[in-house]
């Protein structure tokens, strides 16, 4: 499950989706976007489904976000909006090392990125190939210097969109 852990909510909030469009530079530094796509409370009431909200946004109006930056990364914009009963987020970063990318692993010929096998890629721009162990894994060259991929969760707990409070909290 991607939950929301680089946002520090201590809450139940879940992301069904996440984009990741990564731009690297020679140094190793560059810029990215995190597109979070259908971000869900899988709380068991009404209370604590607006409790999770709340922290959402507390952490939102900061102007910065120390579980996310801790790793290296910079957050230069951030946006929340609303498209049917689906709430997403847009983070977008700097960062000085591709060290900083979660899960990015990098050597002499390529650079990957792996999955386990609750999580399916929806889309790439690099190749998609199997594991042994049913993992999915996407790798770009070496040389790569625009990096897209976006994973969806296969299944979703018993859970509630909380687009309809950010509705509310936006009117």
């Amino acid at each position: 499950m991607m939950f929301l852990m680089f946002l520090a909510i201590p809450g139940c909030l879940f992301v069904r989706t996440t984009e990741h469009i990564i731009t690297l530079r020679e140094d190793g530094s560059g810029e990215g976007v995190i597109h979070l796509i259908d971000i869900r409370s899988n709380a068991a009431s009404d209370s604590l489904v607006k409790r999770d909200f709340d922290d959402l946004m507390t952490v939102y109006g900061s102007k910065r976000i120390p579980e996310f930056e801790k790793h290296g990364r910079t957050v230069t914009a951030k946006r929340l909006r609303v498209r049917g009963d689906t709430l997403m987020a847009e983070i977008t970063y700097a960062f000085l090392s591709t060290g900083a990318i979660d899960g990015m692993r990098i050597n002499r010929d390529e650079i990957s990125f792996t999955f386990s096998e609750e999580r399916e890629v929806v889309r790439t721009n690099g190749s998609i190939s199997k594991t042994d162990n049913k993992e999915t894994r996407i790798v770009w060259p070496r040389d790569a210097k625009r990096i897209v991929y976006e994973v969806r969760e296969k299944r979703l707990p018993p859970s509630v969109s909380i687009a309809f409070l950010y509705r509310k909290y936006a009117h």
